[in-house]
C-alpha cells in the first residue's frame, strides 16, 4: 500500500481530469537528450545482438521518465512502428473490461476476476479467451458469412472503437492462442493478416502512463490494474515475466508493473519502474526477428538503468 500511494502522487497533475487519450501523451514533452540515450541504446543494443533478422525496424523503444510526477518527459526509437503485440495486448483487453464495468455494461464478478488475475498475472492465454468472448459478446466456432459475419467482426471491434476514440491507432480483436486460430477466429485476423492484433511502443507507454497516473477509465479502475500489473521481485514461482524480461536486470529495492508478451516471432514488456534511489520511469520495449534469445530484454533493461541511476 506504500507504494500505491506513491503511485497515486502522479495523478496530481491530472486531479481534474480522468482520461486515457493517446492525443493528450502526444503532448508530453519530448526530451531531446533523452531521445539522443535512446539512439544509443538501440545502437548499443543492436550491435550486441547482431542477426541478419534483428535490424533497426525491429525495434522500438518509448520512455516516459516520471521522476518528476508534475513535470513528465518523454522520447522514444521507432516509437510509431506497428508491431505484433503478442500478450501486451491484454493491457487493453484489461482496459476494455474496466472501462465496461464503469459504464454499467459490465459486472466484475468473481469469474471474471479470476480471469483477469490469470491473463496478467501468468499470461494465461484461455483466461484471455474468455474475457474478450465477454467485453464482445462473441464466442469462437465454424466460419460465419454474410451479415453474421459483418456483425461478428463489429462486435469484435469493441476495444478498437473504445481506443480509437481515445486516437490509439491499434487492433485489439483477435484471441492469442498457442497454436493458431481456427474457425471464425481465423476470419477474424483475415485472409492477409489485415485485421492480426497490432500497436506500437507509444501506445503502450500510453496506456501504461495513464494507468499509473489514475487516469485510464477511473482512479478506482485504474487502481484496480495496477494491483493485476504488480509484479513480485525476484520473481516468484508462479509469475513468468520478470526473469527473461526487463525485470531480470532491476537492482534489489526496485518496485515493477508490468505486462510482458512473447512468442516465436516476438519478445515485447511494457513496465513502469521505481529505482531504490528515487528514479520512476515508464518503458515499453517492443522487439521482433530474435524471440528466442532470452538475453536481449534484461540487456535493453540494463542500459536503460545506466541512463536512469
Amino acid at each position: 500500500m506504500r507504494r500505491l500511494s506513491i503511485v497515486a502522487a502522479l495523478a496530481l497533475i491530472t486531479a481534474a481530469t480522468v482520461s486515457a487519450d493517446f492525443r493528450q501523451f502526444e503532448k508530453v514533452p519530448v526530451d531531446a537528450a533523452l531521445g539522443s540515450k535512446l539512439q544509443q541504446i538501440a545502437a548499443a543494443t543492436l550491435v550486441e545482438f547482431k542477426n541478419d533478422k534483428f535490424t533497426s525496424n525491429d525495434l522500438a523503444l518509448s520512455v516516459v521518465d516520471l521522476t518528476d510526477p508534475a513535470a513528465p518527459r518523454r522520447a522514444s526509437y521507432n516509437g510509431s512502428g506497428p508491431f505484433y503485440p503478442a500478450s501486451v495486448v491484454k493491457l487493453f483487453f484489461m482496459t476494455e473490461v474496466m472501462h465496461q464495468v464503469h459504464d454499467g455494461k459490465l459486472d466484475l464478478t468473481p469469474e471474471l476476476q479470476r480471469a483477469l488475475q490469470e491473463m496478467i498475472h501468468v499470461s494465461d492465454n484461455d483466461a484471455t479467451a474468455f474475457i474478450l468472448d465477454v467485453i464482445s459478446n462473441t464466442s469462437s466456432g465454424p466460419e460465419l458469412s454474410g451479415r453474421a459475419l459483418a456483425q461478428f467482426l463489429d462486435k469484435r471491434a469493441v476495444a478498437n472503437r473504445y481506443f480509437g476514440s481515445m486516437g490509439y491507432d491499434i487492433s485489439a480483436m483477435a484471441k492469442p492462442w498457442s497454436f493458431g486460430p481456427f474457425g471464425r477466429d481465423t476470419q477474424v485476423v483475415g485472409p492477409k493478416r489485415e485485421r492480426r492484433n497490432r500497436m506500437t511502443a507509444d501506445a503502450g507507454a500510453a496506456l501504461m502512463l495513464w494507468i499509473v497516473q489514475k487516469r485510464a477509465v477511473s482512479p478506482a479502475a485504474s487502481e484496480q490494474m495496477l494491483r493485476l500489473l504488480r509484479r513480485t521481485l525476484p520473481q516468484s514461482g508462479d509469475e513468468n515475466q520478470v526473469v527473461e524480461f526487463l525485470g531480470e536486470s532491476l537492482p534489489p529495492g526496485s518496485f515493477e508493473w508490468s505486462k510482458a508478451g512473447w512468442t516465436s516471432e516476438v519478445r515485447h514488456d511494457v513496465a513502469y519502474i521505481e529505482l531504490p534511489g528515487g528514479r520512476r520511469f515508464i518503458v515499453a520495449a517492443l522487439t521482433r526477428g530474435i524471440a528466442d534469445n532470452t538475453k536481449l530484454l534484461p540487456a535493453i533493461s540494463r542500459r536503460l538503468l545506466a541512463l536512469f541511476q
